[in-house]
């Protein structure tokens, strides 16, 4: 792990709680909040548009990192970007370690990644405090946090998510993937994610959570996009994760622009703190637009 890159993103989220403040801090638990953006307060429309804040969706972001790190580029600016267009949205920062500690423990974050994940399902669904009960619950995730958030849409019936902690189902009601980390097969895999989620170098071990093997009939409809160039996280991973939803007879739509690099997020100057993103792309910054709209349409 690049410690520079861990202090960077760090460095980024404290002074992103500056610029950005929630709007709503909500109680997880003793130890954590949840950062909220609300539609009402920020979408830029008339109540007449189609833009219009609706009270029906909720986002959680799942920003990436490889499991290693949380990106600030991929956290509330990417609410916020929601919450302009009418659906409330929040920011998860799921628990992360550095490889090299996961390879001498022999502890991935996997686990513990995805029950703090359930733990915000469930309480947008149970905890009456949050205001969010009946929301549709989409998880918006990129790199690692994509495949945390497939990982959720494909065994949120897992015993890695045990029954008697929740009060319900943890089933997403949709997904928005960004170049996302999803296969195990030896050609498309991310060495650091898998390792850092499993707590495993064996590559049979992270088949298990190769996303697309999970994929079943019940696995919520997903909105994926990645760039063709993509030299981190190859844009196979995407395709095979739509691929697998459409067999199962599932609604995916899959955008796969012709070039960008990994880490984009909203594709605009906004990403970094500056507002000076020289990979800022308008073709791709489209998929926010593209992401409202098939959620209006499928989930």
């Amino acid at each position: 792990m690049d410690l520079n890159v861990a202090a960077e993103h760090e460095q980024g989220h404290q002074r992103l709680v500056q610029l950005l403040p929630a709007d709503v801090e909500l109680s997880l638990n003793a130890m954590h909040s949840v950062p909220l953006f609300l539609a009402a307060k920020h979408c830029k429309q008339t109540q007449a548009s189609t833009d219009a804040p609706e009270q029906k969706y909720v986002v959680v972001v799942l920003p990436g990192g490889g499991y290693e790190f949380v990106s600030f580029k991929e956290e509330r600016k990417v609410a916020l970007a929601f919450a302009e267009r009418g659906f409330d949205a929040l920011v998860v920062h799921y628990p992360v370690k550095y490889i090299e500690d996961v390879q001498k423990t022999g502890f991935g974050v996997g686990p513990e990644a995805m029950n703090a994940v359930g733990e915000v399902i469930d309480a947008i669904r149970h905890n009456p405090d949050w205001g969010l009960k009946d929301r549709k619950i989409i998880l918006c995730g990129f790199s690692a946090g994509g495949h945390l958030a497939a990982s959720m849409c494909t065994l949120y019936d897992s015993s890695v998510l045990p029954a008697e902690k929740f009060h319900g189902s943890l089933r997403p009601d949709g997904a928005f993937l960004g170049y996302p980390v999803i296969s195990a097969r030896p050609d498309l895999v991310h060495e650091v994610s898998f390792t850092c989620f499993t707590g495993s170098n064996e590559p049979q071990v992270w088949l298990h959570y190769s996303c697309e093997r999970n994929v079943t009939s019940q696995t919520p409809p997903a909105f994926i996009w990645t760039t063709a160039d993509d030299q981190t996280v190859p844009y196979g991973n995407s395709v095979e994760y739509a691929k697998a939803l459409w067999a199962a007879g599932g609604k995916a739509e899959l955008v796969v622009f012709p070039e960008g690099i990994h880490g984009l997020s909203l594709a605009t100057p906004e990403v970094e703190n500056d507002n000076d993103f020289p990979y800022a792309d308008s073709n791709v910054a489209r998929w926010v637009d593209m992401a409202v709209d098939f959620a209006r349409r499928y989930m």
